[in-house]
């Protein structure tokens, strides 16, 4: 693999991990409560992103997008958990301003949200399979290129998860605050119910 393909592969990587989506409402809900619940969200995150890599580069990702059957019943098991993700955060958004649970994500699983989010998200294994193809360049050693790829995905995602988490860290203070925390579970609760929709219809 050339420098050029290289740069250009993190340079769409880190586009697509720098664009909100259900796992960086999954963090951001852990990380506000707690920078060690962020990290370890994120470290399930990364994890299911090396799975999908390591997917793409053993096949089985393209024998999942020829079997529609066990894609959509992929979509509709992480539709499914996103609705339960999402509605934790609401019950937390309507829970009374004097209950100090309300501070904390419904769930105290971060690394089990986190996997089970990315892993169940079959447009995050469609990318994969997508993209990968793209920057590998045929002939001799293509297993090595996919594995820099999957290296540098799991590198630059671990990167953008502990900027998010340092962030979050320094804005703890303002989201305790039982009026914005309750803001912050309403909006990032019907953000996940709204993804988990688009799941379902693809």
């Amino acid at each position: 693999m050339t420098i050029e393909r290289w740069s250009a592969f993190v340079g769409v990587l880190l586009v697509v991990l720098c664009t909100p989506g259900p796992d960086f409402a999954v963090v951001l809900r852990h990380a506000l409560a707690d920078a060690r619940r962020g990290a370890r969200a994120a470290a399930g995150i990364v994890t299911g992103l090396a799975g999908h890599t390591t997917a793409a580069a053993v096949g089985l990702s393209a024998l999942l997008a020829a079997r529609p059957d066990v894609l959509v019943a992929i979509r509709w098991l992480g539709a499914a958990y996103l609705v339960r993700l999402g509605l934790g955060a609401l019950r937390g958004a309507f829970r009374s301003s004097s209950s100090t649970v309300a501070a904390l994500p419904r769930s105290h699983r971060p690394y089990l949200d986190g996997l089970a989010g990315n892993l169940l998200n079959p447009k995050a294994l469609l990318f994969f399979l997508g993209l990968i193809p793209q920057f590998t360049v045929p002939g001799h050693g293509v297993v090595g290129q996919i594995l820099l790829m999957a290296g540098t995905t799991v590198v630059a995602s671990a990167l953008w998860w502990t900027l998010v988490i340092l962030l979050a860290g320094r804005s703890r203070r303002a989201m305790g605050r039982p009026r914005v925390r309750r803001g912050v579970d309403a909006v990032g609760g019907a953000a996940l119910m709204a993804v988990a929709v688009a799941v379902v219809r693809g």
